[in-house]
């Protein structure tokens, strides 16, 4: 996912576009298929920090199941003003894209993502709580999801048994 930092912050169309999944979050119906998948984010700016922008989307993502997200934040739009900037800043951005890089063209796709201790322990706290909704109420929309995917029971989104591909 890629955003401009406006204002600090994603886009009003991300976010929007955020919002409008947010059924998806792991409170409600999360899709199994989200915990073996592997995201990167890209905010840029001219000036101010694109960092909050990135956290923005990134709590949408976790929330989501994704555990492993690459961030890189910074001014990208430095190409229009490359031959203005000082030479250690653009050793410094140089140096930042090159290791982001490396870094992902290490992963191998064919394989699903790990899904880490804190997402487990999100969803654990999320199945407690649709345990009892579901127990009160049979037919509360997102429990009966739970239900139907066997999340109450034994089963976890993230086994590759249990993942859609």
């Amino acid at each position: 996912m890629t955003s401009p930092a406006y204002v600090m912050h994603a886009t009003g169309a991300l976010k929007t576009f955020l919002d409008h999944f947010a059924y998806r979050w792991m409170p409600h119906r999360p899709a199994s298929e989200m915990f073996g998948k592997r995201a990167v984010i890209i905010t840029q700016c001219l000036g101010s920090d694109a960092k909050s922008a990135a956290k923005d989307i990134k709590h949408s993502l976790s929330w989501w199941g994704i555990s492993e997200i690459g961030v890189f934040t910074g001014a990208l739009m430095y190409n229009l003003i490359w031959d203005k900037l000082s030479e250690k800043r653009r050793k410094k951005l140089s140096k930042k894209i090159f290791k982001l890089s490396k870094k992902f063209s290490k992963i191998n796709y064919k394989k699903p993502a790990h899904t880490n201790l804190i997402t487990k322990f999100k969803f654990g706290f999320c199945r407690l709580m649709q345990k009892k909704l579901y127990k009160n109420n049979a037919e509360y929309t997102d429990a009966k999801y739970w239900h139907n995917q066997g999340w109450l029971g034994k089963k976890r989104p993230w086994h590759k048994a249990n993942r859609k591909l």
